[in-house]
């Protein structure tokens, strides 16, 4: 069995989720995380968890995205969410530094207070970092992640920050660009195999005119296929043990 830790299939139209799930069951994916970026998204994920029994919801607000609503009360109201039995995971939070970003204070304030939030609800944590590696570093210990069970997700980093978050109990989330960059599979191969996970982080691709090109959960089989070559080790064994370092994460 296959388990995506990282989507946002919830952004899909209706006929694309069905096209998705039906996919992803021939591809033999049977858990989909449903990642929130907004509340209003982590409310979609939460209701997309009640309609098929693939997907589970994971509810929280993405750095990128704390201006695009209303979000006095977010402690709350994220708290809230996580009283339904299908939310298993806080995610999508973290720190994304580029210009056109939140102010850095706030990002890191909102980081932290939504893993104090995993703290209280004992939920593991999936957190996004661009440009800010260090930062991410000195809060996540800060906030004292190594007591949660985490993951990096779409690790694209060096060894060099990769081992700081093993040594912060994180686990490392493989994604697609692992299949085109080298530099990445080297770090990729560094990494104990009981610590990754994978994902594809799904969202609506309505840019590409062909709908079969899109990332969708069933792309889980061509991670699996190279890590299967990079850690030389057989394919049904590897995706057995990552299923196991995902059900370990998500406490199923």
């Amino acid at each position: 069995m296959l388990i995506d830790i990282h989507t946002h299939v919830q952004q899909f139209n209706k006929e694309d989720i069905e096209i998705l799930v039906d996919n992803s069951r021939k591809a033999n994916v049977n858990i989909i995380i449903a990642a929130g970026t907004t509340i209003s998204d982590s409310k979609k994920s939460v209701e997309l968890s009640k309609k098929y029994k693939e997907i589970y919801a994971a509810v929280g607000i993405h750095p990128q995205n704390i201006y695009d609503e209303n979000t006095k009360g977010y402690i709350e109201t994220i708290s809230k969410l996580t009283e339904h039995n299908k939310t298993i995971m806080i995610s999508e939070i973290g720190l994304d530094f580029q210009e056109t970003s939140p102010e850095k204070k706030l990002q890191q304030d909102f980081f932290y207070n939504q893993i104090e939030i995993a703290k209280i609800k004992k939920l593991p944590v999936a957190f996004h970092v661009r440009n800010a590696e260090i930062e991410a570093i000195n809060l996540i210990q800060l906030a004292k992640i190594n007591e949660l069970r985490s993951v990096a997700h779409y690790f694209s980093g060096n060894y060099e920050y990769a081992k700081k978050l093993l040594d912060q109990n994180v686990f490392i989330s493989v994604a697609k660009p692992f299949l085109r960059d080298e530099n990445l599979s080297d770090v990729i191969k560094k990494i104990p195999l009981d610590r990754i996970v994978i994902e594809t982080d799904s969202y609506p691709q309505y840019f590409k005119k062909n709908r079969l090109r899109w990332t969708e959960p069933k792309d889980l089989i061509l991670i699996i296929e190279k890590l299967s070559m990079l850690k030389k080790i057989d394919s049904k064994k590897l995706s057995e043990k990552i299923e196991s370092n995902t059900k370990y994460i998500l406490d199923i």
